[in-house]
C-alpha cells in the first residue's frame, strides 16, 4: 500500500481528487480532522487513489467504522448511509465483542483449556465436554495474538493478521461490469495472493472479502431481473462487521447472519451466493412459512445447517442455517460471543497447513468439522440446544 505523500502525489497527477463525506462535512485527505478514528483514516489514504481515478466518491459512516465508495453522481448514498446505519445498529446488539479475546499459541504450543462456559442452571450438563486428547483445545501450529482490551492500533489498511475489530470495512458500490473488472484488477495489483481469486471472481456479481475486509456488488447486473441493490448492501455489510469481528466462521452462521439483517430490515431475501438457477418473485418473502412448514413435525439437525459449505447454494440448508442463526441472536445472544470466539481460534488453528518444518499457510476453504461444532454447541448452549433451537423455530420464527 502507497504511503499517504505518495497517494496523494498520485491523485494530484490524475485530476480532481475523490470527494470525501463524512458527518455531513467534506474533508480533504490532507487534512483530516483529529478526531477521525484512525482505521477510518487508514481506509481513506488506501482508497481515496482510486477512487480519484475513476471518478468515485468516500463515505464514512457517522462511527467511521463503514467506508462507502460509490460512483461520485450517487444520489441515494443518504439512503444507503442510512441503512448501513441499521445494519450496524442490528449487529452492534446481535452480535457483541467477546469479553475476553482468547489467546491463540505459538506453533506448537499446545492452548490451555478455556474457563467453562456460563450454564444456565436449567440446562442439563454437557454430556459430551471430553477431557482426553479429542478436546478441542489441543492445539498445535497456531501464531500469537495478545489478549488485550486497548484498541489496536492500525496504520495501513488491509495488512494481513489484523486483530479482531481493528479495521474500518469497505463496501465498494461498483457502477457497472467494466468497474467491477477495474476494482478486481487493483485487489489483484495491491494484493498478490488474490490474484488467482480475482480471475474467477469476475464471473460474479459482487464479493465478500475477510482480508482485506472489503466488500463490493453491481448496482445493474447485466442478464438479471430478480435483484434489489438495498439487499446486497445489507447482506455484504452484515458478512464484513461479521468477519472483521470473529473471522471467518462457519458458512453457515455468516450467512445465515447476512440473511438475517435482510429479512429483519428488508423483509425478504434477495441475495443468494452461489445459486445459479432462477429465483421465482415468490421466494424472496417465504422464507419463515417454508421453514415452520419443514419443522412442523421434523426436528433441526446439525447437518441440516453446519454441512452447509462455501461455492454451492442448498436451499434447504439455507433456510435452515438462517433459522438457526434468527435463533441464535434472539434466544442464546448473551451466551453466543463466547461460542463465536471458539469458533473463531478453532479455525485460525487447523486451517493451517505446513508447508515446512518453519512455515504453513492458511487453507481459506477449511471449513469447522460438524463433530466439533456440535461439541462447542453443546458445551456452550447445553445438550438439548436443538430442541429448543426447534421449538423456536416452529413458534418464534415471524411470518
Amino acid at each position: 500500500m502507497m504511503p499517504a505523500p505518495l497517494a496523494l502525489a498520485v491523485v494530484a497527477l490524475l485530476g480532481d481528487p475523490a470527494p470525501i463525506h463524512w458527518q455531513e462535512k467534506r474533508l480533504a485527505l490532507d487534512a483530516l480532522p483529529a478526531e477521525l478514528p484512525p482505521a477510518a483514516r487508514a481506509a481513506l489514504e488506501a482508497w481515496h487513489p482510486w477512487c480519484s481515478d475513476h471518478a468515485y466518491r468516500l463515505d464514512l459512516e457517522a462511527s467511521g467504522k463503514v467506508l462507502v465508495l460509490s460512483r461520485a453522481s450517487n444520489d441515494r448514498i443518504g439512503q444507503q448511509l442510512e441503512l448501513a446505519d441499521a445494519v450496524l445498529a442490528r449487529f452492534a446488539f446481535e452480535l457483541p465483542p467477546p469479553a475476553v479475546r482468547l489467546v491463540i499459541p505459538e506453533p506448537g504450543v499446545e492452548a490451555p483449556p478455556p474457563a467453562p462456559a456460563a450454564q444456565d442452571p436449567k440446562l442439563p450438563e454437557d454430556p459430551e465436554d471430553p477431557e482426553g486428547d479429542d478436546h478441542p483445545w489441543k492445539l498445535t501450529s497456531t501464531k500469537s495474538v495478545e489478549r488485550t482490551s486497548a484498541a489496536p492500533k492500525v496504520t495501513t489498511w488491509g495488512a494481513q493478521g489484523m486483530a479482531p475489530d481493528a479495521q474500518t470495512v469497505v463496501l465498494c458500490l461498483v457502477r457497472d461490469q467494466d468497474d467491477f473488472v477495474v476494482l478486481l484488477r487493483h485487489l489483484a495489483k495491491t494484493y498478490p495472493y488474490l490474484a488467482a481469486w480475482t480471475d474467477a471472481a469476475r464471473a460474479n456479481q459482487g464479493f465478500v472479502l475477510g482480508e482485506p475486509c472489503i466488500g463490493a456488488y453491481l448496482e445493474q447486473p447485466d442478464g438479471v431481473e430478480e435483484w434489489n441493490p438495498d439487499n446486497e448492501l445489507v447482506h455484504r455489510l452484515a458478512r464484513l462487521l461479521a468477519l472483521d469481528r470473529y473471522g471467518e466462521l462457519p458458512n453457515w452462521f455468516l450467512l445465515g447472519y447476512a440473511w438475517q439483517q435482510e429479512i429483519a430490515l428488508l423483509k425478504g431475501v434477495y441475495c443468494f451466493p452461489w445459486r445459479d438457477e432462477f429465483v421465482w418473485a415468490t421466494e424472496h418473502g417465504g422464507w419463515p412459512s417454508a421453514v415452520k412448514a419443514r419443522y412442523a413435525k421434523a426436528r433441526l439437525a446439525p447437518a441440516d445447517f453446519m454441512n452447509f459449505r462455501r461455492g454451492k447454494y442448498v436451499d434447504e440448508m439455507a433456510k435452515a442455517s438462517w433459522a438457526m442463526t434468527a435463533w441464535l441472536v434472539t434466544r442464546e445472544r448473551a451466551k453466543l460471543p463466547a461460542l463465536l470466539e471458539e469458533l473463531r481460534v478453532f479455525r485460525a488453528v487447523h486451517a493451517r497447513v505446513p508447508d515446512g518444518p518453519d512455515h504453513w499457510r492458511t487453507d481459506p476453504d477449511y471449513e469447522v468439522p460438524l463433530a466439533e461444532q456440535v461439541k462447542l454447541f453443546q458445551r456452550h448452549l447445553g445438550a438439548d440446544y436443538l430442541a429448543r433451537a426447534t421449538a423456536f423455530v416452529r413458534d418464534g420464527l415471524g411470518d
